[in-house]
C-alpha cells in the first residue's frame, strides 16, 4: 500500500497541477477578450463622439463661410459702405477663432459668449444686405441668409446628437476605468463636457 501512495501521489499532483495550470489559461485568454471586447466598443464610441463633433464644427463653418458670402453679394453692387464691409468680415474671422473646443467647452460661459457674438454678427450682416438699395435686384442675397438661418435652426440638433453620444461615452469610462486605465495608462480617461449644463 504504502508503494502504491508513494506512486499515485506524485501522479496526483501532476494532474491538480494541470488542471490549475489550464484553469489559469482559460482565464487569461477570457481576460484578454474581455478587455479586447472593451476596448474595441471604446474606440466605437470615440469615434462617434468624434464624427459628430466634426460634423457639428463643418456645418458651423459653412455657416461663417455663406455670411462671408454675403458680403461679397454686397461687394459685387460696387455701391456699399466699404468700411462697414471690412469691418464685419473682420469679425466674422474673429468668430471663428474664439471658438470653443472640446476642451474649452467645459466653460459654459465661452459658449454663451460665442453664441452671443455670432447672432450679432449674423444679424449686423443680414441688416447690411437688407439695408441695400439694390437687394431686391440681387435674390441670391435672400438665397444666403435663408441658407443662414436654416444653418442656425441646426445648431440645437447636433449638440444634441453629439451630448447622446458623449454621455453614453462618459458612462462606459465611469463603467470600465480600472480596465481601460490598466491597459492604456498613459491616456485621459476623464469625462467629456457636454453643452447641456448639469441639473
Amino acid at each position: 500500500m504504502k508503494i502504491v501512495k508513494l506512486v499515485a501521489c506524485p501522479i496526483l499532483w501532476v494532474l491538480v497541477f494541470g488542471i490549475f495550470s489550464c484553469e489559469s489559461k482559460k482565464s487569461e485568454r477570457t481576460d484578454q477578450q474581455h478587455l479586447d471586447s472593451l476596448m474595441i466598443t471604446y474606440k466605437a464610441l470615440t469615434d462617434s463622439v468624434q464624427q459628430h463633433w466634426e460634423v457639428m464644427i463643418a456645418d458651423d463653418d459653412e455657416k461663417l463661410q455663406l455670411m462671408k458670402r454675403l458680403l461679397l453679394e454686397v461687394s459685387y453692387t460696387n455701391n456699399y459702405d466699404k468700411s462697414k464691409f471690412e469691418e464685419l468680415n473682420t469679425q466674422v474671422d474673429e468668430l471663428k477663432a474664439s471658438r470653443y473646443d472640446q476642451k474649452t467647452m467645459s466653460d459654459s460661459d465661452l459658449i454663451d459668449d460665442y453664441d452671443s457674438a455670432t447672432w450679432q454678427v449674423t444679424d449686423q450682416i443680414i441688416q447690411f444686405a437688407r439695408s441695400h438699395t439694390r437687394y431686391d435686384d440681387f435674390p441670391l442675397m435672400q438665397e444666403l441668409i435663408d441658407d443662414i438661418h436654416g444653418k442656425n435652426n441646426y445648431v440645437l440638433m447636433h449638440r444634441i446628437h453629439y451630448d447622446n453620444w458623449v454621455k453614453e461615452l462618459n458612462e462606459f469610462k465611469r463603467n470600465y476605468e480600472q480596465e481601460l486605465t490598466r491597459e492604456h495608462p498613459s491616456h485621459d480617461f476623464e469625462s467629456m463636457p457636454l453643452f447641456q449644463l448639469p441639473t
